[in-house]
């Protein structure tokens, strides 16, 4: 009776003690958690700056094109200006010249 006595003592003492060394395990998984967690959120706003820098570049970039096409809008307006003043004087040139003509043939 006293070996049945102590074979149930023995499981009663084993499984008292499995929770307590299960415990330290779950505690290094939880901090493995949390760190795997902490990379993870570093990685996240590391990510989310640089997509906020590609932004303002792109936004910088954008504003470059704009700038540059709307020079390039103006120069060609000032071009446009400047050949329709000059064909503006020599249409009014041949008009004179057509009135000039024109009285020397009456």
């Amino acid at each position: 009776m006293k070996l049945h006595n102590w074979l149930i003592l023995s499981a009663l003492v084993v499984n008292a003690s499995a929770p307590a060394a299960e415990e330290p395990a779950t505690k290094s998984a939880g901090a493995a958690n949390v760190s795997m967690l902490q990379k993870v959120e570093e990685s996240a706003k590391k990510a989310a700056d640089e997509a906020r820098d590609a932004t303002r570049k792109a936004a910088e970039a954008a504003k470059l094109a704009l700038d540059k096409a709307e020079m390039a809008v103006s120069e060609i307006s000032q071009k446009a200006s400047e050949d329709a003043k000059l064909a503006a004087r020599e249409a009014n040139e041949a008009a004179k010249l057509a009135v000039r003509k024109t009285k020397e043939a009456t």
